[in-house]
């Protein structure tokens, strides 16, 4: 069986390295590797019964995973021993302590002229024209992204029975910084700024960024959210289990903790103009709705006109700070949901908004804004990365309450439209002025709520996801908006 698999090679010339390894259980196996190895229809068979392990009178071969082909010439230099990082592990009694301890300590020194030397290849690749030389890191990043959709895709039709066994995975022992010195796929020697270590969430290997640079949510044993980071074999693996872990253990999935928007919670008094979470920012909506609906019971004047509401394709919900004097700056986060066409509400969106006036106008105020998105041209602008606003409007806030009318023109990468804008303010502002404003999708926010790093907002809100739990507080409050009218 040995001599077998050392004549496995890939092309006329080139040559799987073979290490010889007496108690070594291995746990993953590249996809390139996979895919080459299949030309030899006992290869299975072998792995599985190295993989319940081996006696010390019966040594396996094994091809690692991280280990490209090599020419033949360097063929015979790998069997001596295992590579680590410009030396070989000999065979015999040497262990990995003694033979890590034995490596140059790095110094500053090297640190500084390993930068000098990446900062020259690059200046000389700019100042040569090689533009091919600049822009092959971004190819060879997309090509292996799609050989990794095209393997993922693979590994669910032929692994879906082995999707249980990762659901049920728990959290691994992550290995100390000492025990790798290099990158454990592409053997890349770390570097403290060039090329730092990364820790895979889900099987604890240390790896490069270049190696890490998938988010994947992970299962629930691992008490988690949010996508987390893990290496490209891992994300390879989990990727078949990301549409039920996005419905079990993402953010959107659970239910809303803080649902009270009455005097009784000190949160509900004010709502702050950055929210750090999605939840804050549908708690900060639920609470504007409710707030701005007792304002138009009180004073029916001030409220949103029923035929208005009844035209809304969506509404954009935002807390917004503003302050200066003649000339006004004003930063705030909120979100956005699209009415479909059966009267249901579409999952949330999150905004952040930044801006700039200038008029007879002075003083600070806090502000919850409620956009009514009037077509579907204005749900399309905000389903954009980004889009611009320019308007002009009065305002006036004294005490606890205040209010503004305004009228704006929007325009961005997914449209123009244009969109009324209902306010209350608390604080002490008046003026009238013309206000521009840049309002971008929180397209990082997005994908730690739902667990999708490659979420759209156009994919929240055009699309047909379903409705997250964690927003049931927000359809409530629009439901009971609704009935008043």
């Amino acid at each position: 069986m040995e001599e077998e698999i050392k004549s496995l090679s890939v092309g006329a010339k080139l040559q799987y390295p073979k290490i010889e390894l007496e108690d070594y259980e291995p746990k993953i196996c590249s996809p390139r590797i996979i895919l080459h190895i299949q030309v030899y229809d006992g290869f299975h068979k072998d792995v599985e019964d190295c993989n319940r392990g081996s006696s010390d009178n019966d040594k396996r071969v094994w091809i690692p995973v991280s280990v490209p082909p090599l020419p033949e010439n360097e063929q015979l230099e790998w069997n001596r021993g295992f590579y680590v990082n410009g030396g070989y592990l000999p065979d015999g009694d040497l262990g990995w302590n003694e033979c890590i301890g034995e490596e140059k300590e790095m110094t500053m020194w090297d640190v500084v002229l390993d930068m000098l030397l990446t900062a020259r290849g690059k200046v000389s690749a700019l100042a040569s024209g090689d533009i091919h030389g600049c822009s092959i890191s971004w190819i060879s990043s997309h090509l292996l992204e799609q050989a990794w959709k095209e393997m993922a895709q693979t590994l669910t039709d032929a692994n879906f029975g082995k999707m249980k066994e990762i659901l049920e995975s728990e959290p691994p022992k992550w290995l100390p910084d000492s025990a790798a010195s290099a990158c454990m796929l592409c053997n890349v020697r770390f570097h403290p700024i060039m090329c730092s270590r990364h820790h895979c969430r889900f099987c604890g290997g240390i790896f490069c960024n270049g190696c890490s640079r998938g988010r994947s949510l992970l299962p629930s044993k691992f008490r988690t959210g949010d996508p987390q980071r893990v290496c490209d074999v891992c994300c390879v693996r989990l990727e078949p289990v990301q549409t039920c872990l996005m419905s079990q253990v993402s953010r959107a999935a659970q239910s809303p903790t803080h649902d009270l928007t009455d005097l009784s919670t000190l949160r509900s008094w004010l709502n702050f103009p950055w929210g750090q979470s999605m939840e804050y920012e549908i708690y900060k909506a639920n609470n504007t709705i409710q707030g701005y609906s007792k304002v138009g019971c009180l004073a029916p004047e001030k409220s949103i006109p029923s035929a208005v509401l009844k035209q809304a394709k969506g509404f954009a919900i935002l807390t917004v700070a503003k302050v200066g004097l003649m000339v006004t700056y004003n930063v705030g986060t909120g979100l956005v949901v699209a009415r479909r066409e059966d009267g249901s509400w579409s999952p949330p969106s999150a905004i952040a908004s930044v801006g700039i006036g200038w008029g007879a106008q002075g003083g600070g105020e806090v502000t919850d804004f409620i956009i009514v998105l009037r077509t579907n041209s204005a749900i399309k602008t905000f389903s954009g990365n980004a889009h611009l606003s320019v308007g002009a409007g009065l305002s006036a806030a004294v005490g606890n309450v205040g209010r503004a009318a305004e009228a704006d023109i929007r325009a961005g990468d997914g449209g123009y439209a244009a969109c009324y804008t209902y306010s209350c303010s608390k604080g002490a502002f008046a003026g009238c002025s013309i206000q521009g404003n840049i309002v971008k999708t929180r397209a990082q926010e997005n994908s730690r709520f739902y667990g999708n790093p490659s979420i759209s907002a156009a994919d929240i809100l055009l699309g047909s996801m379903p409705r997250p739990p964690a927003a049931s507080a927000l359809y409530q409050a629009l439901s009971e908006l609704y009935k008043k009218h």
